[in-house]
């Protein structure tokens, strides 16, 4: 090593402690478990898994489910995104969702929020802790995400009703 060379930090290696589980398998096992919780017919929504999240969807997957692990924050995000290319339409479909965000704070925790999102996108979401990929945690977070989708997915369908695409 050069002496007359500043020393290039690295990020730390996040080593597993004994009974973490990897992150594919962890969110593998945790969607398994949500759709078994699910009511039949949301048991057959689509599924897709990308890096650290998991993504839900019916017929569009830019309006999806969505649990994101945000392991240097130590917390997960559950929530309903929509991230279509037309920024109004997720803004009309947020504002639908948000008119009766009251109610889904008394059924999902006051911690439910709906908000504009990055790059024109939107949100309703909730965080919940998450300082392991353990067993506990792969048992506590299909309740909340499984709870997240059955409630929420009326509205969704209304909303998109009430807002149709311009450029189907």
């Amino acid at each position: 090593m050069d002496p007359l060379r500043p020393r290039q930090r690295h990020q730390p290696v996040r080593r597993r402690l004994p009974g973490e589980l990897g992150t594919t398998d962890f969110l593998s096992g945790l969607l398994e478990a949500t759709r078994a919780r699910l009511p039949t017919e949301l048991q057959a929504l689509h599924v897709r898994q990308e890096g650290s999240l998991v993504k839900l969807f019916a017929d569009d997957p830019q309006i999806h489910f969505e649990l994101w692990l945000h392991r240097g924050r130590e917390r997960a995000e559950l929530g309903l995104h929509f991230e279509t290319r037309d920024p109004q339409r997720n803004q009309r479909l947020l504002e639908y969702i948000a008119a009766d965000l009251p109610f889904l704070k008394t059924v999902l925790g006051n911690g439910l929020e709906a908000e504009p999102w990055d790059k024109g996108w939107t949100r309703v979401y909730l965080t919940r802790p998450l300082t392991r990929l353990d067993a506990a945690a792969q048992a506590e977070l299909p309740i909340a995400f499984g709870d997240l989708v059955e409630t929420l997915e009326p509205f969704r369908r209304e909303a998109l009703d009430a807002t149709p695409d311009p450029n189907p």
